[in-house]
This record gives structure tokens, sequence and C-alpha cells, in this order.
């Protein structure tokens, strides 16, 4: 599998994304945070439904059927400012030096 550096980075932006989407589930006092799991649960049940993934629609292989879809659902779980985050992101890249494009991998 061939990655370029846009990739390569988009890929990062995305983990880093979904470790901090995780962290505010449970806190030791408050217990389980039901908005964010209600807002993650809608997340992923309308980007299954829907078959949008944000990793196909970015040319990024996943490997396993629907996994795309499940952290597509994680991630808009975050709201519109975050995928406007991810859209602003992207752009930059494109706009980048060609030579960030070079396959890396």
């Amino acid at each position: 599998m061939n990655l370029n550096l846009t990739q390569l980075a988009l890929v990062a932006f995305l983990v880093e994304s979904l470790i901090q989407t995780f962290k505010p589930l449970y806190d030791k006092e408050k217990g389980w945070n039901k908005s964010t799991l209600l807002a993650l649960a809608v997340g992923i049940v309308v980007s299954v439904a829907t078959g949008f993934d944000l990793f196909k629609l970015l040319d990024i292989k996943v490997q396993f059927p629907y996994v795309g879809s499940i952290l597509t659902g994680i991630l808009t779980s975050r709201g519109s400012n975050f995928l406007h985050d991810i859209l602003k992101f992207v752009e930059q890249r494109a706009h980048a030096e060609p030579s960030a494009n070079n396959p890396v991998g």
C-alpha cells in the first residue's frame, strides 16, 4: 500500500482525533458521559447506514469492510466544527508543495 505524505499526515490527524474523542467518555467521579455516548452511537449508525466513509473519500484504503464508516461515524460524532477542521486540513495539504505528495512506503 502506498501512502503519500498528505494521506500519512491525514491518518495521523485522524488517529489523534479518535483518541481525543474517546477521552471524555468516562470520568471516575461522574461516570459515563451519556451525551458523548449518544453522539457516538448516532454518528456511527448514520455513517454505516448511509455508507459514508471519509477514508474512502480521501482515497485511503481500509482493509476491513465497514471500519471506514465506523471510524467516520466516530469522527462525525464530534460535530461540524471538527469536520470543518478536517476539511481545512485537507485543503491546506492539497495546496502544499508538490514534493509533499511523493509516495511513502
